[in-house]
């Protein structure tokens, strides 16, 4: 035993000798564990120094609290459970139509209104030091799991998750609702697996490298063996330069991601723009909305399922379902650069849909993109909030409290972004919305030949602002301007076109 241990020994015996009080014993026994944590001492040794004193703190739950979160955590450390929740209200105003278009059947498109975009709650936390968990709960309308998923977490370098959980494809999919900057995520997003059943390998080898490869089913239902359910994968590489330099003050990241995925969808007679049962079966491939939730199926593409026999009826007619089968490949190129309080993003994904139901077949290729700028007004940090390769809470140099005169964080943002179709294979189906031709039996929104394409562009100017990590306010304008004048297709009996859309929405939104 050296001199250092000798005397850590002595110090600490001689404290327990002096206890008088349990309190006193209770401290002294901590010191000792410290001790025997850092090497000081032995395990043996410390038993040994704290015969006959039992520290109370030592099986007394500890309850933290972290950015309006609360944590119940063991006394060890080593297990833990939080409560976590987050709540959307959003209000929406859409313009730019005129008197003609028919009866709205989807209120997707037009209406103005509110909607809780999102009610969840959830827990998280570890058991045994080396495992984590979270599960969360979508409230609205009917309650369904959101993610739920166990990850072993010994090694920053290689962990395993299983459960249900985000993809690695996307940057905007994978930073959490809490934080993307403006209210609505772009038409990327509109491509990627999102949440799904799977298992995952990831991890960090260095600070700066993330790297995530996952197998995972496309249905959270059981598999459809007859519509070509398989199972489906998906990686994605990040390289933040800035970190790998040590430079705190920026980010220079630049991710690398791909998907190959084939699943089933259930084809129908019944279509929200049906008034009676149709005698052909359809089902969706694809579709693409604005990214402000306005209007619906701006783009839809469809394969023609088994032909139906006689009438429609309820039980073995048209409105019974059958299957078909979807085949998607997409790789996703993703960026940021910030330095201090400004910030340039953006994604780029490139891929094909295929629609198969017998020999009926309908592909075409999709393009999705955006660049999105960002000022914090107020100067806090972009680097400050990224982490593993996305980002993720901002907290405001000073929070809101107009006692103090602080206002928070205010973030000035602008996306410009798109999609595009084209490569279009239709034999045996249909595709509709803004279309750059369309087919003599309807004049306004569809077509059922190759080579068609579709596109929109769309603006979008946001504020978000920050008053503290749990209560954030957004502003958003977007204007849509479609490449093709159509007919909306969720509109009974519309006979106008529509050319473009403008959308105003506000969001208060709570989180913790």
């Amino acid at each position: 035993m050296n001199f250092n241990k000798k005397l850590a020994v002595a110090v600490s015996g001689a404290v327990l000798l002096m206890a008088g009080q349990f309190a006193l014993a209770d401290s002294a026994t901590d010191i000792v564990d410290a001790l025997v944590s850092k090497g000081v001492l032995t395990e043996e040794e410390g038993k040994l120094i704290t015969k006959g004193h039992t520290s109370k703190t030592s099986v007394t739950p500890v309850v933290k609290e972290k950015d309006g979160a609360f944590t119940l955590e063991s006394a060890n450390g080593r297990n833990s459970i939080s409560l976590t929740g987050r709540m959307n209200l959003d209000y929406r105003d859409s313009d730019g139509y005129v008197d003609g278009l028919g009866i709205d059947r989807d209120t997707q498109s037009f209406s103005d209104q509110f909607e809780l975009r999102r009610a969840r709650l959830g827990v998280k936390g570890k058991f045994a030091n080396d495992f984590k968990y979270e599960v969360v709960g979508n409230l609205p309308g009917t309650a369904t799991i959101d993610v739920a998923f166990l990850d072993w977490a010994k090694y920053e370098k290689v962990q395993f998750r299983v459960g249900k959980f985000k993809q690695p494809f996307g940057l905007e999919q994978l930073t959490s609702s809490n934080n993307i900057a403006l209210m609505e995520r772009s038409y990327v997003d509109q491509t990627v697996p999102g949440k799904k059943l799977g298992v995952q390998m990831m991890g960090s080898p260095k600070a700066g490298l993330t790297y995530a490869l996952s197998t995972f089913q496309p249905q959270d239902t059981e598999l459809n063996i007859a519509g070509g359910d398989r199972a489906s994968g998906a990686a994605r590489g990040t390289i933040n330069f800035a970190e790998l330099m040590g430079n705190k003050e920026m980010i220079m990241h630049v991710g690398l991601a791909g998907v190959g995925t084939e699943y089933s969808i259930a084809t129908s007679s019944t279509s929200q723009t049906d008034a009676s049962p149709s005698s052909t079966q359809r089902g969706t491939i694809s579709s693409f909305r604005t990214p402000s939730r306005g209007m619906n199926n701006i783009f839809r593409g469809q394969v023609t399922g088994t032909p139906c026999f006689g009438s429609p009826t309820v039980y073995g007619g048209c409105t019974s379902e059958y299957s078909a089968s979807v085949k998607q490949r997409a790789l996703g190129l993703e960026g940021i650069f910030a330095s201090g309080p400004f910030k340039l993003a953006g994604e780029y994904s490139g891929g094909t849909f295929k629609g198969t139901q017998g020999t009926n077949v309908v592909e075409y290729d999709t393009t999705t993109y955006y660049v999105e700028a960002g000022w914090f007004i107020t100067g806090e940090k972009y680097a400050s909030s990224y982490k593993n390769g996305v980002f993720s809470s901002f907290k405001p140099n000073n929070e809101f409290d107009l006692d103090k005169n602080n206002w928070g964080a205010v973030e000035a943002l602008f996306r410009f972004e798109g999609y595009e179709v084209d490569n279009a294979t239709v034999s045996g189906g249909r595709l509709q919305g803004n279309l750059n031709s369309y087919s003599s039996s309807n004049g306004k929104n569809e077509n059922t030949v190759s080579g068609v394409e579709s596109g929109a562009k769309t603006y979008t100017g946001g504020i978000r602002w920050i008053l503290n990590t749990n209560v954030v306010l957004k502003g958003n304008f977007s204007y849509t301007k479609f490449d093709n004048a159509f007919a909306p297709i969720d509109v009974a009996g519309a006979t106008a076109s529509v050319k473009d859309e403008k959308v105003l929405s506000f969001r208060t939104q709570f989180m913790f």
